[in-house]
């Protein structure tokens, strides 16, 4: 979104000429929908520059449309003003995502089997301190959804980690802790591989017989 407005700008940068237009359109998919956004740009007769903002045919202000098109869907601020607009035009509330393969819903306790391990998926709410992607209001802690992994009782992984400057979730769904599984199950299969290679004889060079 803000790649797309740098465009706009770029096409009616300030002090360009009276009358220059510009405009934009995308298609943004969230978590929680699709929008189709439209910008304008335009120098007008006292050459001052004037943005308009469109989401699925409405006009909207910059800050609304930031929010709208978020892709942070636990953002207090989205969630708000996502609410607001189903509501001003007379939506349901919004349907559940369809859940990719390896996916389900943080309601219980989900088992975790790989190579004979018995594992536990268990869902937990994560504070982390998570920039707005859009720049549309400072950095918020928002407590983000994911799974702490145990064996016998045992916290195998899972809290928190933090890529590029952003903490988030370790295990944000039950298939990144499978993947997770998977990862460490290879490690070991390579260790114990190395480990097997360097405990063996060494053949010294061979003598010919005199």
């Amino acid at each position: 979104m803000l790649q797309l407005i740098d465009d706009l700008r770029r096409q009616v940068p300030d002090g360009a000429p009276v009358g220059t237009r510009g405009q934009a359109t995308s298609v943004v998919s969230t978590g929680r929908g699709t929008h189709t956004v439209v910008m304008a740009a335009r120098i007008d007769a006292q050459g001052r520059r004037r943005e308009q903002f469109w989401c699925d045919g409405t006009r909207v202000e910059q800050h609304v449309l930031l929010r709208l098109t978020c892709a942070e869907v636990e953002c207090p601020h989205a969630v708000a003003v996502r609410a607001q607009w189903q509501a001003c035009h007379q939506q349901g509330p919004a349907k559940p995502v369809p859940q990719r393969p390896g996916q389900r819903a943080l309601m219980q306790e989900i088992p975790v089997n790989f190579g004979g391990h018995q594992l536990v998926a268990r869902p937990a709410r994560f504070p982390c301190l998570t920039p707005c992607p859009h720049h549309a209001h400072p950095p918020l802690t928002i407590d983000k959804t994911g799974f702490d992994l145990f064996e016998d009782g045992q916290c195998l992984a899972g809290g928190v980690i933090e890529r590029n400057g952003v903490r988030q979730p370790r295990l944000p769904s039950v298939g990144a802790a499978e993947a997770y599984v998977l990862a460490r199950q290879i490690e070991t299969r390579v260790a114990l591989g190395e480990a097997s290679k360097s405990s063996r004889p060494k053949r010294g060079p061979n003598r010919k017989a005199s």
